[in-house]
């Protein structure tokens, strides 16, 4: 799964509208703040890289603080919008907060679906020997070999554990849900949320171009 697939988030688009509205190369940008890497294994675990990101030694979002004004045009074309040094800092820290954001919120979800898999293996091993149990038990009942209290006994014990079973389950497809928001997907298309992310930097830009025309 690779990391570019955020790029589809609302946010991020939101704050790439806001760097175009502050002259800046979003290309650049991009290359500097967002981190290149596979977001899940082989068997769909979060990846080492992508934990790797939030640990304390990591020099990603470190590295990517370095960036300055260099990647800023603003000034010197007609009809170009000039903002503040000021407001194009601020667009790009909102910009490497919102990559971060989105990695940090990726990783809590795959790590929560990597959680409930490894607890839905053992519970459902635990279904299976109280099915085994509760069976054996009727078995002694019918036989007369023990009192219908073991029988109940064990078929509460089956219960609970297939109802422990269901709420991991629950809890499994609420965090692929979180999952599939977390990546930017279920949203509206690139061109609709840039559209409506749109800041009115921007159009206030397009509004004094078509005055000096």
């Amino acid at each position: 799964m690779p990391s570019d697939l955020l790029e589809r988030r609302p946010d991020i688009l939101a704050a790439e509208q806001e760097l175009i509205a502050a002259n800046a190369e979003i290309g650049v940008a991009k290359a500097a703040y967002f981190p290149s890497i596979s977001l899940t294994g082989i068997l769909g675990f979060a990846s080492g890289s992508l934990s790797n990101l939030f640990s304390s030694g990591s020099k990603v979002w470190q590295y990517a603080g370095a960036v300055g004004m260099p990647i800023f045009t603003a000034g010197g074309l007609a009809g170009q919008l000039l903002v503040s040094e000021a407001q194009q800092q601020q667009a790009l820290l909102r910009y490497q907060q919102a990559i971060q954001n989105a990695f940090r919120e990726v990783d809590d979800a795959l790590v929560a679906q990597d959680r409930a898999r490894v607890q839905l293996a053992a519970q459902r091993q635990q279904v299976d020997s109280l099915k085994q149990y509760a069976g054996t038990a009727r078995l002694r009942y019918d036989n007369g070999y023990t009192s219908y209290l073991e029988v109940v006994d064990s078929e509460r014990s089956l219960f609970n554990a297939q109802l422990a079973y269901t709420k991991t389950q629950q809890t499994q497809l609420q965090s692929m849900v979180i999952l599939y928001k977390a990546m930017g997907g279920g949203w509206m298309t690139k061109p609709e949320v840039a559209a409506e992310a749109k800041p009115e930097a921007v159009s206030e830009a397009e509004a004094g171009v078509e005055e000096k025309k």
